[in-house]
């Protein structure tokens, strides 16, 4: 096997670079892992994991998964928690749409025309970190290898494989939330990390960088196309409806792609009147999902809920709240290709300097 070399440049952290040479399964070669994040020990502890929980995976599939696991920590932005309104806080009737500034006054309007957004309710979070990225289609391809899942849409793949629904650095698409879910929990089990989907509450609070009255999840909170949002219509010729998950400059806090690119699964069940009884402290969605009528159709069912907006939506703010049913896509086997997601570090301890996290 071919030696694979990774070097980490992070500027989250500071730190002397870990380096673990570690044997290929079969001693072909080795493979050398280095990281300006995580520690020599703990790249080692990732790589038993990934031998004990995947031992038929060969060491080619094996080294992949160490890639993404030991990046999944690099790509963590610690968010110190707050208070905030959570919901819609408003709007000046007079702003300018694509660069609204908040401020008091006796003309106000709603900031979103959407009811389930309001009424704006304080919430107060404690500390936790946020991926700087959506997960990527590599990464995604690299859990479904490893746990023997078929890739999505294999036939459009082989006919198509230029198509944005494959491109390494894309977000990745899902059949669900529970695709979603169950990635990070597969970090988790990786890392020793609490790998979870962020809250509703914490994505707001990192969209609106750390809970600020903000409209857009851009670098100065406006949309300056295709500076800072919706950056391509066609992508060497061809259409696309999503782009590299770091092509647009990041929000305040460091984090990519929270504006727009595609829409993220979150942890919560979806009721449009939770606002109305949220918990201030830490919330957590409902307990569970309220059935409601499909789209055109009688049929009742649960729904878990997304936040953010697809590539090309009009002044959509990061207000938007969106139901999606769980079960709607896996029924079919069918992959949404602009439903992706990005996890969470339910911690409230910073990762520090050798990848060491309280709980």
């Amino acid at each position: 096997m071919p030696t694979l070399t990774r070097l980490f440049q992070s500027v989250s952290f500071i730190s002397l670079t870990s380096v673990l040479i570690l044997s290929g399964c079969n001693s072909e070669a080795d493979i050398v892992v280095t990281s300006d994040v995580v520690s020599a020990e703990k790249i080692a502890e990732i790589r038993t994991n990934i031998q004990k929980l995947h031992p038929d995976a060969d060491s080619e599939l094996q080294a992949k998964v160490l890639d993404t696991a030991v990046r999944a920590i690099e790509d963590m932005v610690f968010i110190e928690g707050g208070k905030f309104m959570m919901g819609d806080f408003g709007m000046p009737c007079d702003a300018d749409p694509e660069r609204p500034v908040w401020r008091e006054t006796e003309n106000m309007c709603n900031a979103s025309r959407w009811a389930d957004t309001s009424p704006a309710h304080p919430v107060e979070l404690d500390s936790y970190s946020l991926s700087k990225y959506e997960t990527r289609v590599k990464d995604m391809d690299r859990y479904l290898l490893v746990h023997n899942e078929p890739l999505p849409k294999p036939e459009l793949r082989e006919e198509e494989p230029a198509n944005f629904q494959f491109q390494p650095d894309n977000p990745a698409s899902t059949r669900g939330w529970q695709d979603a879910k169950d990635y990070c929990s597969w970090l988790g089990q990786l890392t020793g990390y609490a790998f979870d989907l962020p809250t509703e509450a914490q994505w707001e609070f990192a969209a609106r960088n750390r809970g600020q009255n903000v409209y857009y999840a851009t670098d100065n909170g406006f949309l300056e196309s295709p500076r800072n949002t919706d950056p391509l219509a066609e992508v060497d010729g061809k259409e696309t409806d999503t782009f590299p998950v770091d092509a647009m400059p990041p929000n305040p806090l460091g984090i990519y792609g929270l504006q727009d690119n595609a829409a993220e699964w979150v942890n919560d069940w979806y009721d449009p009147e939770y606002y109305t009884y949220s918990p201030e402290k830490n919330p957590m969605g409902p307990i569970e999902g309220v059935e409601l009528e499909e789209i055109d159709s009688s049929t009742l069912q649960a729904y878990k809920l997304m936040r953010g907006n697809h590539t090309g939506e009009i002044n959509g703010n990061i207000l938007i709240r969106r139901k999606a049913g769980i079960e709607t896509l896996k029924k079919y086997n069918s992959y949404g290709p602009r439903d992706s997601f990005r996890c969470s570090v339910q911690s409230y301890i910073k990762l520090d300097a050798k990848g060491v996290s309280g709980n």
